[in-house]
């Protein structure tokens, strides 16, 4: 919700009064992608659970089914009963989800009021159709073959900002000043040693935190 939230804002296509998508809208749409796509994961043998999503994956669809398949002028969306589409001119649809003079308008119903649509307000949706469709392409392009070699691919369709930037560089000069620190103590640099040393880091830590929940349950049987 946040990357998606980010990219609606650095467009300027978050806002409702200006037939954006607001955050309520977002969510449903969040929601109604999962519901759908869980449902073909089971009728593909897959299951239910999500065990094989990753975000990723999931971005990627959300901009592929709002970008590309979706079709704005004729289908609607709740995602009550674990998620279904609606024809916006069915007779008692109509009167709420139609709009003669927006028929590309996101149809959208409101859980808590089937009688409101939630996305009424959203105008705009053809542009941000377009801007969706836009973003899936290059998504696509950076994690199919043959791969794009890039920095961050994500940064590929979100600009990064001020402070994003501050804390990568934050993070190399630390990356850097622990390597350095290792080289002048005479340590071993390589990745396999870097790795050793993580994995004592961790064995230390998880052995602090034994030690502290054996103090807890003695002190609670005190």
């Amino acid at each position: 919700t946040f990357v998606l939230k980010h990219f609606l804002a650095s467009r300027e296509i978050n806002r409702p009064f200006s037939g954006g998508i607001g955050s309520y809208l977002l969510q449903l749409m969040i929601v109604s992608c999962l519901q759908h796509r869980t449902r073909e994961d089971v009728s593909r043998g897959f299951g239910g659970r999500g065990e094989h999503f990753n975000l990723g994956s999931i971005l990627i669809d959300f901009f592929e089914l709002y970008g590309v398949d979706f079709n704005y002028v004729t289908t609607g969306v709740s995602v009550r009963h674990d998620g279904y589409y609606f024809p916006k001119g069915r007779e008692g649809r109509r009167e709420t989800f139609w709009q003669p003079s927006r028929q590309s308008s996101m149809a959208m119903e409101n859980p808590l009021d089937p009688t409101m649509d939630v996305g009424a307000g959203a105008f705009r949706m053809g542009t941000i159709q377009r801007v969706f469709g836009h973003a899936f392409r290059v998504l696509l392009a950076y994690v199919s073959e043959p791969y794009e070699p890039t920095e961050s691919i994500l940064g590929r369709i979100i600009p990064p900002t001020e402070e994003m930037r501050r804390r990568a560089a934050s993070k190399r000069k630390e990356a850097v000043a622990a390597k350095e620190a290792m080289v002048g103590a005479g340590e071993d640099t390589s990745p396999a040693a870097v790795d050793r040393n993580g994995a004592r880091g961790r064995g230390r830590s998880d052995k602090r935190e034994r030690g502290k929940a054996e103090r807890r349950e003695k002190s609670e049987k005190r």
